[in-house]
């Protein structure tokens, strides 16, 4: 194994072990001892690849935020919805389900979903490519669909979904979920109206 490949075998250890006891302990409880213990690497070693703890939670919010959009975007193509609102609330229902059935990785990313689309520094870091956003970006203008400012758009969307959804899964207030997510979609359906400029078109991931 190249020298380049053991640099990178590491620092998924890294990041898998802190995962792991994050989701056990709390990312609060857990030591950077801990964390190299588990991976089965020097305490020297950690800092390597991370300042500290926090910049660590931050790439695995990046890492494992990217995956469940990548994800769902993968659903999103198994099925014949064309319509742009449409398709924008499949992801995002997809999204709220899987957060619901792992409440642990909801509590451990606390309202910050959206880091792990526009953090762009830790994307590279993590050479999580392509970007979330710009490949939504990318499909809106392919289709011609006229947004006024995709990211912006999608931001908000994001924001919205993670911090009201994290306390109807986790504490069932104001509503339990399921009463939640009819008024979410139609307020997400107003967002995408007000930042289109041709609200007709239609788009393709």
């Amino acid at each position: 194994m190249s020298r380049q490949l053991k640099k990178l075998a590491k620092k998924d250890r890294l990041i898998e072990a802190a995962y792991e006891l994050f989701l056990e302990q709390g990312s609060d409880n857990v030591s950077i001892q801990e964390i190299a213990d588990r991976a089965g690497i020097a305490k020297g070693t950690f800092y390597l690849y991370f300042h500290d703890r926090e910049e660590l939670k931050s790439c695995i919010i990046a890492q494992k935020s990217n995956a469940l959009f990548r994800s769902a975007i993968s659903a999103l193509h198994q099925t014949q919805i064309y319509d742009f609102e449409d398709q924008i609330i499949f992801i995002i229902d997809y999204i709220i389900e899987v957060l619901a059935t792992q409440q642990d990785f909801l509590r451990l990313i606390t309202k910050n979903l959206s880091l792990g689309v526009f953090n762009q520094r830790l994307a590279e870091v993590l050479e999580v490519q392509p970007d979330i956003a710009d490949m939504l970006t990318a499909a809106a203008e392919k289709s011609g669909l006229r947004l006024k400012n995709p990211r912006i758009l999608l931001f908000m969307i994001i924001e919205l979904t993670s911090s009201t959804c994290f306390s109807c899964i986790l504490d069932h207030e104001p509503v339990e979920l399921a009463v939640y997510k009819p008024y979410l979609f139609d307020v997400i359906r107003q967002m995408i109206r007000a930042g289109t400029d041709d609200s007709s078109a239609n788009l393709l991931l």
